[in-house]
This record gives structure tokens, sequence and C-alpha cells, in this order.
């Protein structure tokens, strides 16, 4: 076993609901209780099942709802575990060690106000360290009373400990409380990061957890755990705070997941406290990587099982995956590795089934045109989706050859819809002139234009709006002067006839021409024909001057 596996086992299975879990808390025992209180508390329990009597609660933070026979059950049996036991009395109310009989915040919070408690706590915490209540470098730096606390004189540094230690437990407490919707102020998770800071940085609180153990004279705990404790508590900290941001991103509550990252990324805990949150983070947000894979297996599973749904899985794929890839994006760095891995999973196995989806189709097929836009949609998002630059690349070289592809698939006329084999528009070239003696040789090609229908009906929809528009101006031109000039003869619908011959002129170039030119303008832009052009081909079977055959 290695020394970090050691430290993480020194904390095992600590969550938000470490307090509600809590086998002091549950039980109502003390930290100084014996086997022998174990086992009466054992005893007592067994009696009152059997005669449906009522199961005491604590007298310190009793829990709402109250624990059931099982959960005191549960709890006495981790008592029985020393090593269990341990870490329940570490995220427990440590009495005064100087030998008073009754310690003054533990009897607070037993009376129900531990804001008093906490107050005591803190002129203890602030006596012990020699310095002035409410020393902002000190562990008493915050009264929530609002008052300061009352001078003391100097508390033996073992009271001192023990009042820094309870100040973290407490305000830890009361925030995982309203964390889980007990009533209450937003929680200051900065302070509490702060608290637990000062613990980890104070000796004394480690002599004193050290001292405990001795105390125990218990051969299956040995002092070397107090500082593995001590290595693994930013992780569990931290693991804590990941698991409430969790549940606010799950809840869709941004602005409270948000606080909690603040405060946990914030925390000075120590050396290690960036890795242990990319760790803590990472292991938070491991549910949602294993959804978005399971999600990729299986649609790669069907996409293999059938080619022609590779398209359709791909596209599910991404549909699916977008919910937990934003949750984790909210939580992990950029280039944390939990979350490249994901994204990159996505984007590589929904090109996969669009491979499948390649080999399997039909493209002399009718809906060949618009399967082929769609990939191109469908890989241009699983591009987006990708971490990595090496995906992304990847992704973007095959997404190149696909829009190299489109171009004779797609309209060229509106670029959006499918081309329609019927609706082509077709234009000759030629090149490669020889020019010999006697003869002239050259070799030509005849390019198609993709079209649609939509954009063929325009073109004839225009043509013959341009023709009922002449008709009008000679039916306007004739009828007019005829109305409004009756014995003036023919000389009126002449000048008018020639006007309207003007007007027709007119529309011809200046409305049909001009659509006519942008139209033939566009088609040149054609990339086929471009390149040809490059090439010193021209328009035309054959060159300027030839005659046909």
């Amino acid at each position: 076993m290695t020394a970090q596996d050691s430290d993480a086992d020194a904390l095992p299975r600590v969550s938000a609901r470490i307090y509600r879990q809590n086998a002091f808390r549950v039980t109502g025992l003390p930290l100084s209780s014996t086997g022998r209180d174990i086992r009466r508390k054992a005893d007592m329990l067994a009696v009152i099942e059997k005669t449906g009597g009522q199961i005491p609660t604590s007298d310190i933070l009793p829990l709402r709802p109250a624990p059931s026979a099982g959960d005191v059950r549960a709890a006495l049996d981790r008592l029985g575990d020393p090593r269990q036991r341990l870490v329940d009395e570490f995220f427990w109310f440590w009495p005064a060690e100087s030998g008073a009989a009754r310690d003054e915040g533990i009897a607070a919070l037993a009376a129900g106000d531990p804001d008093g408690a906490l107050r005591h706590w803190t002129a203890a915490a602030v006596s012990g360290t020699g310095a002035a209540p409410g020393d902002a470098d000190t562990p008493g730096d915050a009264d929530t009373s609002g008052e300061p606390a009352a001078p003391s004189e100097p508390v033996a540094a073992g009271d001192a400990a023990s009042a820094v230690h309870n100040i973290a437990v407490l305000e830890h407490l009361r925030a995982l409380e309203v964390e889980m919707g007990a009533e209450g102020e937003q929680p200051d998770w900065a302070s509490v990061y702060s608290r637990w800071g000062h613990v980890l940085h104070d000796d004394r609180v480690w002599d004193s957890l050290v001292a405990r153990i001795r105390r125990t004279a218990d051969a299956r705990l040995d002092v070397g755990l107090a500082p593995r404790i001590r290595a693994a508590l930013p992780g569990a900290l931290l693991s804590i705070g990941a698991e409430i941001v969790v549940a606010a991103i799950g809840d869709g509550d941004d602005d409270r997941a948000e606080r909690q990252l603040t405060a946990m990324r914030a925390a000075q805990l120590g050396d290690g406290a960036r890795e242990a949150l990319g760790t803590a983070l990472r292991a938070a947000g491991e549910p949602w990587a294993d959804q978005v894979g399971e999600l990729c297996e299986e649609a790669v599973r069907l996409a293999t099982d059938t080619r022609a749904a590779g398209l359709d899985q791909a596209a599910h794929i991404l549909d699916h995956s977008a919910g937990p890839l934003a949750r984790l994006d909210r939580m992990l760095a950029p280039d944390d590795s939990t979350r490249v891995r994901t994204h990159d999973k996505v984007a590589l196995d929904a090109l996969r089934c669009l491979l499948l989806f390649d080999q399997a189709r039909d493209t002399s097929d009718a809906s060949a045109a618009r399967d082929h836009l769609r990939m191109i949609e469908v890989i241009t998002r699983a591009e987006r989706a990708a971490a990595s630059e090496a995906v992304r690349g990847r992704l973007a070289e095959n997404r190149e050859i696909l829009d190299k592809a489109s171009i004779r698939l797609t309209c060229w006329i509106c670029h959006e819809k499918p081309a329609d084999p019927g609706a082509a528009i077709t234009r000759w070239m030629h090149g490669d002139v020889v020019r010999a003696v006697r003869e002239l040789r050259w070799n030509k090609v005849e390019v198609t234009v993709p079209r649609c229908r939509s954009c063929q009906r325009g073109e004839r929809g225009r043509g013959w709006l341009a023709a009922l528009r002449c008709a009008l101006y000679f039916v306007v031109a004739i009828s007019l002067p005829t109305m409004l000039f009756t014995s003036a003869g023919g000389g009126y619908i002449f000048l008018a006839v020639l006007v309207a011959f003007f007007a027709l002129i007119v529309d011809l170039n200046v409305v049909v021409g001009s659509a006519g030119r942008r139209q033939r303008e566009h088609i040149d832009l054609f990339p086929p024909i471009v390149e040809l052009r490059e090439k010193g081909w021209r328009n035309g079977e054959r060159p300027l001057g030839v005659g046909g055959a």
C-alpha cells in the first residue's frame, strides 16, 4: 500500500451527510463513551424495539426527523470499529481537555444555542493564541453574534485546539444542513473553508488528535493515523463541496454551484489543495462521464448492427450528450483529463457512426443528397464537441471531404436544398486548343451545375412573369388611348405602342437581364468551372469563329 493510498483510506466514505450519519449525533453518546456504554445503548435499543417505545435523541443538535432504530444500530456498529469511530470523533465536537467538569460550548449546543457555543469557542481560540479578540489572523476572527468575544485568561493549548476544531465543525455542519434543505441563511462557504484551513495549519489540533488516539490504547490504531487524516482532510472537504456542486447543477441552480466552486477554488487548504480539488471534481463528475460513455457505446453498437442507422445514431449521441457535457464543463477546467476524454469520446464515436453509415448508404438514392447535407451538419457539431486539437483536426479533415463532395449534391443557386438531376444547369466549355496549318483541334466538356427544383421553378416563374408584363404593356398601350381619345384615330395608339416597346426594352435589360447576369456570374463561380478557367478553358463548345460541323 502506498502512502497516498493510506491517506485516502484515512477518511473513507465522506459525504455531505457526514454529520447526519455521525455515530455520536445519531446515538447521542458522548465522545468519552466506553465499550460498556455502547453495549448498554444497544441493549436499551433492543428493549425499545420490543416494547415499541420512543428512541431517545441526542441533546446536541438532534436530527430532524429522528433516526430510526436501524440508523442507531448502524451507528453503534460504527462505534465498535476503532477507525470508523475515530473519523466520527474527528467530525464531532471535542470537549475541553483542561479537566473542567462542564464544557461551556457543548453545554450551549445542548441548550439549543449554537451561536453561544461559537462565541465561547471563539474566545477560547483567541485566548489560546495570545492575540486580541477579533484579530483577523486568528481562528476566531468572525463572531456571528455581532458582539465581540469577552477577553479571558489564556487557556490551555488543548482547550484552544478543541475550540479551533469545534468552530470548523459547527460552521461546516450548519452550512451542510442549509444545503440539504434546512432553514437558514445562505452558507458562507469561504468562511467554512477558512475555518478548516485554521485546523489544518494548527499543529495543536493534530497533537490533540494524537493524544486522543493514544488514550484509546487500542492496538488497531496507531498515532500515524493522525498525519494521514491531516493529509486526507483537504480532499475529503473538497469532495463534500463537489457533491454540493453536482446537486446544485442537477437542480439547475447555477448560482449556488458557482458560489461553491468559487469558495473551493479560493480555499487555503495546503499545498496539495489544487490537486485535491481536481480529484474531487473529477470523482463527482464521473457519473456524468459514465453516462456519456454508456450512451456512446450503445449508439455505436446499434450503428454497427444496422449501418444504415449510423447517421441517426451519430445525431443521437450529440443530442443526448449535450446535457452531461454542459454539466461537466461547469465543474471541470478546460484542460481537465476527464472533461477532454469525455468530449473527445462523443466526437469520435459520432464520427464512427457516420463512417459506418457512409459505408452502407446508397448514393444513387433520391435521399442521398439530403443525407449528405445532414452528415455535414452532424460532423460539424461533432467537431465543436471535441476538446483536443488532435480530435478536432481529424473531424475537420473528414468534414472537408464531405464539403467537397457536397458541391455536386447541393443546389449551387440557393446552397441549401438538395440538387435534383432533372433541374441541373449544363454549360459547355472548351480548351486545349491546338492550331495546325489546316485544322484547329480542341477538347470540350459539359459541366453540370447542380440545381434544385425550387430554384428551377423560380427561374421559370420569373420568365413567365416577364412575359406577362410584356403582354400587359401592349394591352395598356392599345386600350388606354382608345378609351381616352376615341376620336383621335390611331396616332395616339401608335405613340402608346412605341412607349410600351421602350418600356419592354428597359424591362428586359434592367429586370430580366440583370437577374440573368447575376445567375451567370454566380454559375461562373462553380468550382469545376473556376478550375477549368484557371487552366485556360473558355465558355462554349468550340472556339470563336469556328462553325458547327
